[in-house]
């Protein structure tokens, strides 16, 4: 090993996506088409109407060259206008940046907030990037265990504060669990995040896809404590773009500028040219979207009730979080389910603090991602795992 690397890069584990694939490169050919259930990513083309606009913006010079760093100003006045729309609120331009993606919104908000031996309270499971990033910069992540319904408890979470605590972070719909969590948690977290004069920053990627759109309130003195994430990415088919944004005060957002200047200079352009694109004529497609995940969700809650053995512990967004009734951890499980079953999942493991003493019983899980599937995939799963063995 070579003793020149950061310490908190070599304490941070590796990719679990890319994990998980080369699991597939060891295990060779199978009989059996692989079921890939393991990332929460459109694999389809944006839709014909953004290919064209899209193949037309790359013929601009404009959309070759440097922007504003934290992003085309046409596109973070349409967020404004459609966020103030959607929550009445009263945000301006100022209250908005344009990121590379969520992640990079995330790793914005929090190098903004907290340095090493910090600490940030995260819900587990947690995703699984959030974790990496915290690590690599050596903050302390503080676990906030889950209950019954795979809600933080808040009362654990107010116990869990102390001076080294910068803020708290939730996501919802959930990523590994799927869960929605309802309107009154979030207010609960979001007061408790006041009184206690830390940060809310509240990951809503996969709102698009839920029942309720939305659980933030813009009111009040919000932007002392609140923080809002979100991805076009998923919304409109543009994961290899990286178009994400950030919601938060304006004096918040022109700190995060000093990051994202030094990290991508300008979000992509063409990627922020595709946002608005959506902003302004893709509602119907994203209705279609939700309307299909919504039937593969119906299906899938159907058929898990009928697998024994297996308890469905979550599911909305683009997840369903699984629990199984073994004595087998998670990760023993998941190659199980690839050796035998050529199905592709993330064990539950990656989505825990890695001290295998803490949360034994919720580790045993996996993370299926099924918005991505047919409902013939959805049927092909269940009787692949009628016929698996724990």
């Amino acid at each position: 090993m070579d003793e020149q690397i950061n310490k908190f890069v070599l304490a941070t584990q590796r990719p679990p996506v890319m994990e998980v694939r080369n699991w597939v490169k060891l295990h060779g050919v199978s009989d059996t088409p692989l079921l890939n259930l393991s990332q929460a990513a459109p694999m389809s083309s944006p839709p014909d109407s953004l290919l064209k606009f899209l193949s037309e913006q790359a013929l601009l010079t404009e959309n070759h060259l440097y922007g504003d760093v934290l992003g085309d100003v046409p596109l973070r006045e349409k967020i404004v206008s459609v966020w103030n729309q959607e929550y009445s609120s009263t945000l301006c331009i100022n209250n908005v940046a344009i990121t590379s993606g969520c992640n990079q919104a995330f790793c914005a908000a929090l190098s903004t907030i907290a340095s090493a031996g910090d600490s940030i309270l995260v819900p587990v499971p947690w995703y699984f990037n959030h974790e990496m990033w915290l690590t690599l910069q050596g903050i302390k992540i503080i676990p906030i265990p889950c209950d019954i319904n795979m809600h933080p408890d808040i009362e654990t979470a107010e116990k869990l504060i102390d001076k080294k605590t910068k803020a708290i972070v939730m996501v919802t719909p959930n990523n590994p669990t799927g869960i929605e969590y309802p309107s009154d948690l979030v207010q609960k977290f979001s007061n408790l995040a006041r009184d206690t004069k830390i940060k809310l920053i509240i990951d809503e990627t996969y709102k698009n896809f839920g029942d309720k759109q939305s659980n933030i309130l813009y009111k009040g003195k919000w932007n002392d404590h609140l923080i809002q994430l979100y991805s076009f990415s998923k919304v409109y088919r543009l994961t290899g773009h990286r178009v994400g944004l950030m919601v938060a005060s304006k004096s918040f957002i022109k700190q995060a500028e000093k990051f994202l200047d030094t990290t991508t200079i300008c979000p992509n352009r063409l990627a922020q040219k595709a946002a608005y694109f959506g902003l302004l004529n893709l509602q119907e497609f994203v209705v279609k979207e939700r309307l299909k995940i919504k039937k593969l969700k119906d299906t899938f809650e159907k058929e898990v009730s009928l697998l024994p053995n297996w308890t469905l512990l979550g599911i909305g967004g683009y997840f369903a979080y699984l629990g199984y009734n073994s004595n087998l951890d998670s990760i023993s499980v998941a190659k199980k389910l690839l050796a035998d079953q050529n199905i592709l999942t993330i064990p539950g493991d990656m989505f825990f603090p890695k001290k295998k003493k803490l949360f034994i019983k919720e580790r045993r899980s996996i993370r299926i991602a099924f918005a991505n599937s047919t409902n013939e995939e959805i049927y092909e799963l269940f009787r692949r795992l009628k016929n698996f063995s724990l």
